[in-house]
């Protein structure tokens, strides 16, 4: 099968999007799965591997050059909410969600809410809860767990995953 992957690739003529560039040969190394990937991919958009290569540092290098855009619907800053989630990070990778340095203290503290999370925002949250709700040496029953997080005003949908939280441990 092998030669006849060949075969059809050696017929087919592949555009160089690039070739009003002035290119510079480079020589790297890549695992040996990757570069499969790479030509099975090349093969199928009908382009060249090297084309591939520079769209993919393109892309990065644009995405590194230009600082992302705020999220203009967040009422949360997503810089705060980091220093939030870090700061109630453990040392060992835990997470704490009661106590003085505890996740809920720490937002009441700062006057935030859970409903005013993006759906981004509440999906890096919700990881961080799972953690915490798995450190427990007892975990609290779903009402108990889910009551802690009344006073940050989560939403309905919210509200439900926290009642749901024990369940969804035992899945995962």
């Amino acid at each position: 099968m092998k030669t006849e992957t060949l075969e059809i690739e050696e017929r087919k003529t592949v555009p160089d999007l690039d070739i009003d560039e002035s290119l510079v040969r480079v020589q790297v190394m890549l695992p040996e799965k990757w570069l499969a990937k790479l030509k099975e991919t090349a093969f199928e958009k009908e382009v060249s591997r090297g084309s591939l290569i520079r769209e993919a540092l393109r892309d990065w290098f644009k995405k590194i050059e230009e600082p992302p855009e705020p999220n203009l619907e967040a009422k949360i800053s997503d810089e705060d909410l980091d220093a939030i989630l870090n700061h109630c990070s453990t040392f060992f990778g835990g997470f704490e969600i009661d106590g003085e340095d505890g996740f809920i203290e720490t937002m009441k503290l700062n006057n935030l809410k859970l409903k005013d999370l993006t759906p981004e925002q509440w999906e890096t949250v919700k990881e961080k809860i799972q953690l915490g709700y798995n450190g427990y040496f007892s975990p609290p029953p779903q009402e108990e767990f889910a009551e802690k997080f009344e006073v940050l005003e989560p939403s309905e949908e919210q509200l439900e995953w926290l009642s749901c939280q024990k369940a969804e441990t035992e899945e995962e």
